[in-house]
């Protein structure tokens, strides 16, 4: 199976909410690197830390979606290529930002991952307002990410 393929499949279980697949598709000590500037920014590693970055991202925002619009892979290496769509719980303000992910890959298993948002200072101009630079306290509905697959687009959701 190609690096390609692999992350695609990734995408897959993430839209099923599908954690065992997810877990064995991450290297134990996966690596994702947010820019410092968002509330969110520094590295995780591990599977654990990459499902809380996951939850604190969709926390952040209401009616998110990302839309993978194309993978391309060469080597170790699989970029991503994605539009977020979301409204901030701050102040309702729309997002839709071109995003791009380097994906690496090692043994067949993603070992790290980099987003790069195309305007990170509307990011946080949209988050102002937000718990994010505190405790972020869930609420059940709040916590759950569910994701779909639709027309070959992958797509997560935040309810």
């Amino acid at each position: 199976m190609n690096n390609k393929s692999i992350v695609a499949d990734f995408f897959t279980a993430a839209a099923a909410n599908d954690q065992g697949a997810m877990a064995a598709i991450l290297d134990p000590e996966v690596i994702v690197t947010e820019a410092d500037s968002l509330p969110f920014g520094g590295r995780h590693v591990g599977f654990a830390a990459f499902q809380a970055l996951v939850r604190r991202v969709f926390l952040l925002w209401r009616d998110t979606r990302v839309e993978v619009e194309q993978l391309i892979g060469d080597g170790e290496y699989v970029v991503v290529l994605a539009t977020m769509h979301a409204r901030s719980k701050a102040d309702g303000g729309a997002l839709c930002m071109p995003i791009a992910e380097v994906w690496r890959l090692e043994n067949g298993r993603v070992k790290e991952i980099r987003p790069f948002y195309f305007d990170t200072g509307k990011f946080v101009d949209l988050l102002q307002g937000s718990p994010c630079g505190g405790e972020l306290t869930p609420t059940s509905a709040d916590s759950r990410v569910a994701g779909h697959v639709q027309h070959g687009t992958a797509e997560w959701n935040s309810r």
